[in-house]
């Protein structure tokens, strides 16, 4: 049995990451779930949320805008609506999106405006 996972995350625009992987927690529909070497073959629909995965003692974040992802063989391919990593945005842009979010009026753009920019302050929050 392998240890490690090969995680791709892909959206329409780049791909978010590829790479090795101890463990990934991924935000599922009904909540965060996670993935571990050996794991069942899966299909899951995904909320905006965090996408976090361990490597090497670390843990890097990948913010998404909802998606689904595959498990099988040790292999996760998530993908997904739209998304960041930390180093693709700062704090303080997703502040500034966060507030352009909150001008807007009443609308289902603005709740989906907003769930974006709260996914994207989460991202450098520890």
């Amino acid at each position: 049995m392998s240890k490690e996972l090969t995680l791709t995350v892909i959206s329409p625009d780049k791909i978010l990451y590829q790479g090795k992987a101890e463990s990934v927690i991924l935000p599922g529909s009904v909540g965060y779930f996670g993935i571990l070497p050996g794991h069942a073959t899966l299909v899951s629909q995904l909320d905006f949320g965090l996408i976090k995965l361990h490597t090497a003692g670390k843990e890097f974040r990948i913010a998404i805008d909802g998606g689904f992802c595959e498990v099988r063989n040790d292999q996760i391919r998530v993908l997904t609506e739209g998304g960041d990593s930390e180093d693709d945005l700062s704090h303080d842009h997703a502040v500034e999106l966060l507030e352009e979010a909150e001008a807007l009026p009443l609308s289902k753009d603005k709740e989906i405006l907003l769930k974006k920019a709260k996914v994207r302050i989460l991202l450098h929050e520890r």
